[in-house]
């Protein structure tokens, strides 16, 4: 059953054989602030590319995200393969959209990762498309110019018609929407944004809905400063809420 759009969601931890069907969808929501990624146990897991690209960062605060999320990814996708971490291969789409290499493909597993600031959001599927964006609620960001430039004008108006308290919220929960459908189809930022509709519940609180032709959007409530968005192909699927934990050290 889906309970993720609520603000009472629990993520919950997840059941030691785990296992996903092809009429559900798990969603992971993963802490970066790994007290231990410093040690290099989370990129021992990680491919020689991996490696490479978190050693460009030049900063510890951007490297060690990249690290942790890429961690994460592998760690929960060996759990549904019964593969180890390391042996994962992955390859690119056209617009860069990762998925499993070809000799894993009969799996029919699906896959988008996410990240800001210090959360990941991994959504795991299987037989169809999906995208998932993960935002932090940046208080000092110029979300108007943002919208000005990248929302309809339908859009705009509803934004503007809420109370100001409310319109940072509404953005960021527009945002992680329209990002989430451009990851699903895979478009890359190149790729039309999707629109969608902002209303205001009885509970004055934010919703957003979209009516797009073979997808379905979703609304996830991560916590703290952060909205998210998930998106698959077809219709509406249950949803299964996890809270990723690495596992300790031996």
């Amino acid at each position: 059953m889906f309970d993720c759009e609520t603000s009472s969601t629990t993520w919950r931890t997840p059941p030691t054989d785990i296992s996903l069907s092809d009429s559900a969808v798990d969603v992971w929501l993963i802490s970066l602030a790994q007290p231990s990624a410093a040690d290099g146990s989370f990129a021992d897991v990680l491919s020689s590319t991996e490696r490479e690209r978190a050693a460009r960062f030049k900063f510890d605060k951007h490297r060690r995200p990249f690290v942790v999320a890429h961690a994460a990814l592998r760690s929960i996708l060996s759990q549904y393969l019964n593969t180890a971490p390391v042996d994962l291969p992955f390859v690119s789409g056209i617009n860069g959209k990762p998925s499993l290499a070809p000799e894993l493909s009969g799996s029919g597993l699906q896959f988008n990762l996410s990240h800001s600031h210090e959360m990941a959001l991994l959504g795991v599927t299987r037989g169809r498309e999906i995208g998932v964006d993960i935002e932090w609620i940046k208080e000092d960001y110029g979300f108007d110019e943002v919208a000005e430039r990248f929302f309809t004008a339908k859009e705009v108006a509803e934004l503007r018609a809420l109370s100001i308290h409310l319109q940072r919220q509404a953005f960021f929960k527009c945002w992680t929407s329209k990002e989430a459908f451009l990851k699903a189809k895979g478009t890359g930022l190149s790729g039309k944004l999707d629109e969608v509709k902002i209303t205001l519940s009885d509970e004055q609180r934010v919703r957003i809905h979209a009516s797009v032709r073979g997808w379905t959007l979703m609304e996830l409530s991560p916590g703290g400063s952060y909205e998210a968005a998930l998106v698959v192909e077809g219709g509406s699927l249950p949803v299964n809420c996890y809270r990723w934990q690495p596992a300790p050290a031996r």
